[in-house]
């Protein structure tokens, strides 16, 4: 059987032996709405918990809206034209309107790429395009402080706007439960003090702490709080399909409309199977998620939750732009040095914090589970040390390895889209 597989922005096409124990798991086919410009329009109009973005915004002076920075692909060139059109129409000036960028701790989006952000026709009008500086403390405010003792601390621009408004994509996300409404906010564009705790060891140990999960999950109710506290007038957030079209608008309150967005991404990306597999083969869902090794780790812990105990996981995820931060490819090095148990150990606190360890902390969580990790990559030989994986030069390379290891009875699971499909194992009485 043939099998695609996104990796950057192509593809990669592998074959796999038809007398192989295998399992492909794909999100529900949802195709792409139409006359998206429309649908997005009657969004705005009919929102879901709020009065229509025209009401809200009638009588303001400024608006600040809030999007994601280059790691997701949210299709802002269509979202943002009727977003800007509904606020002029009201009396917001476009000098009056503040794009800004939701980097977290991500390093800012360079002017360059705006238009790949943005799109052409949002970047010739009059709107002033910031990225958010998570270190930046003359544009950061502290406005109290929520559970966990987290610190509340929160972009300037943002606070002081007349009208506030998030976008995003709601995806899962493992750590949050999902992308998208509240996490505009906490981790978009907060202060580093506030990341230390979002992001903690504490926090993010938690079994809740995962893709698809809300209840009872550390990490999502510290965004929750934060947004509250910080405010929030309006979001628009979409759901897309493989192909990256848009199959859902979900205007309006913060928490109502992006609640039925993950409740549409439940039922579509999480795919139940009957056991563990001793085998996952996956992506990183291509680009823009698959630029470097630091969002691989997300398709990695995706892969971790289907598999058996020293199972193999095959990443095949491009890595164009190398590891990632300075900062991350270090904590890699600390880890391999120091070893899974002092490494959390050490970084237990916000003294000890450094910026990019949660990747790494759920790195350790895959590595508990396994360190049969093959690697498929443009990154450098020198690179492939930090990352705790076997360089692969092809993906049957990587079945071929796997199959030595496990044997030719090996159960194999394929998840093509890596971390936009949740595979979980169906859970029997008295446990799984």
């Amino acid at each position: 059987m043939k099998v695609i597989i996104p990796y950057g922005k192509s593809e990669k096409s592998i074959t796999l032996r038809d007398d192989l124990n295998i399992i492909t798991l794909k999100k529900i086919k949802t195709e792409g709405l139409k006359a998206i410009k429309d649908e997005i329009i009657k969004s705005l109009r009919f929102p879901i918990g709020t009065p229509p973005l025209f009401t809200l915004a009638k009588g303001k002076k400024d608006c600040c809206i809030v999007i994601s920075d280059t790691t997701r692909p949210v299709p802002n060139s269509i979202l943002l034209p009727p977003i800007i059109d509904a606020l002029k129409i009201a009396g917001i000036k476009e000098e009056n309107i503040t794009i800004l960028i939701a980097n977290g701790s991500h390093e800012p989006v360079s002017e360059g790429a705006f238009e790949e952000l943005i799109g052409k026709e949002v970047l010739s009008r009059k709107i002033k395009i910031i990225n958010h500086d998570a270190y930046d403390e003359n544009n950061l405010k502290y406005i109290g402080k929520v559970s966990y003792d987290c610190p509340v601390i929160i972009n300037k621009n943002y606070l002081k706007a007349d009208l506030k408004i998030c976008t995003g994509l709601i995806e899962p996300h493992f750590m949050a439960g999902y992308s998208g409404g509240r996490k505009s906010i906490c981790p978009g564009i907060v202060g580093i003090e506030t990341l230390k705790v979002f992001h903690g060891v504490k926090a993010m140990e938690h079994p809740n702490s995962k893709s698809c999960v809300l209840e009872s999950n550390p990490v999502d109710k510290i965004a929750k709080e934060v947004s509250l506290m910080a405010g929030c007038d309006f979001i628009v957030n979409v759901t897309l399909n493989e192909n990256k079209d848009i199959t859902g608008i979900y205007s309006g309150d913060i928490f109502e409309a992006h609640q039925l967005g993950c409740d549409f991404i439940a039922r579509n990306a999480i795919v139940e199977i009957e056991e563990p597999v001793d085998v996952v083969i996956t992506s990183n869902g291509g680009y823009p998620l698959d630029q470097n090794y630091y969002q691989t780790v997300k398709g990695l812990v995706e892969a971790s939750e289907i598999l058996n105990h020293n199972g193999v996981i095959i990443m095949i995820s491009e890595c164009k732009n190398g590891l990632g931060k300075r900062e991350f490819k270090n904590l890699l090095l600390e880890l391999k040095e120091k070893g899974i148990k002092d490494f959390l150990k050490i970084h237990d606190s916000s003294k000890t914090f450094k910026s990019d360890q949660w990747e790494v902390q759920k790195l350790t969580q895959v590595l508990e589970k396994t360190q049969n990790i093959f690697l498929y990559s443009s990154l450098t030989d020198e690179d492939y040390k930090y990352t705790f994986a076997n360089k692969i030069v092809s993906v049957e390379e990587g079945i071929e390895k796997a199959l030595n290891l496990i044997g030719e009875s090996a159960k194999i699971a394929v998840i093509p889209e890596g971390p936009y499909v949740v595979g979980k194992v169906k859970e029997r009485e008295g446990g799984l």
